[in-house]
C-alpha cells in the first residue's frame, strides 16, 4: 500500500478459522482509511474514521461482503459486474470480498473473470477459500494467492488467555493449553469451546 503496488484481485487460502474474512476487513481498512499511521513499522488504520466503521460493522457501501456459498449463481456475479462499473461513493477504492468463493458456479466464475481480465482501476478483489484448488486456472493466474497457516497452539493459548483476563475469568493455564490442542490449529474454534467451557464452569 505505501508503494502504490496494489494488485486488483487477491486470494486469501488457508483452513478454517484462521482469520481470513478478518484480515480482507483489516487490509480493506488500510487501503480505504484516510488517517493511517506507522506503528513499529506497520501501517495501521484509525478504525475511528466513517469508512473505517462501516467495515467494522459490516455495513460498508463501498466494502462489499459476499458469501460465495449463498450467491454462487451468474446472476450475483453479474449484479458485482455492473455495480464494479459505478465509482466508489468515498475514497478511491471499491473492494469485494468474495467468502468461499470456491463455491461459485462456472458459469460464475466464468462472469467473474471477465471482470478480472479488464478490472475498472477503482476496484479490488479479495477472495477467501478453504479449497483454492477447486479454482479455475483462469482466476487463480490473474490473483495473488497469500497462503495463511495455522497458528499454533501456543498462540492460541495466548490469545485465550488475553480474552479470560478481560473478561474477568479465572482460567488455569493447563486448562486453556487443552482447549488450544483440541481447537485443531483454528482460532475459531477455540473461541467457541472457550464459549462452551465457561457456559460449563461459570467464572473459573
Amino acid at each position: 500500500i505505501r508503494q502504490s503496488r496494489v494488485h486488483q484481485a487477491y486470494l486469501f487460502t488457508g483452513s478454517r478459522g484462521i482469520g481470513k474474512t478478518s484480515i480482507a476487513r483489516i487490509f480493506s481498512k488500510a487501503l480505504r482509511c484516510p488517517n493511517t499511521t506507522e506503528v513499529d513499522g506497520w501501517l495501521r488504520s484509525c478504525d475511528a474514521c466513517p469508512s473505517c466503521k462501516e467495515i467494522t460493522s459490516g455495513m460498508g457501501v463501498d466494502v462489499l461482503e459476499i458469501d460465495g456459498a449463498a450467491n454462487n449463481g451468474v446472476d450475483a456475479i453479474r449484479e458485482i459486474r455492473e455495480n464494479a462499473k459505478f465509482l466508489p461513493s468515498s475514497g478511491s477504492r471499491k473492494i469485494y470480498i468474495i467468502d468461499e468463493v470456491h463455491m461459485l458456479s462456472t458459469a460464475a466464475f466464468n462472469a467473474l473473470l471477465k471482470t478480472l481480465e479488464e478490472p475498472p482501476a477503482h476496484v479490488i478483489f479479495i477472495f477467501a477459500t478453504t479449497e483454492p484448488h477447486k479454482l479455475p486456472a483462469t482466476i487463480l493466474s490473474r490473483c495473488q494467492r497469500l497462503d495463511y497457516r495455522r497458528p499454533t497452539p501456543t498462540q492460541i493459548q495466548g490469545h485465550l488467555t488475553q480474552i479470560a483476563q478481560a473478561e474477568g475469568i479465572q482460567a488455569d493455564p493447563a486448562a486453556l493449553a487443552l482447549i488450544a490442542r483440541a481447537a485443531e490449529g483454528s482460532m475459531r474454534d477455540s473461541l467457541s469451546l472457550l464459549d462452551q467451557v465457561i457456559a460449563y464452569s461459570g467464572q473459573t
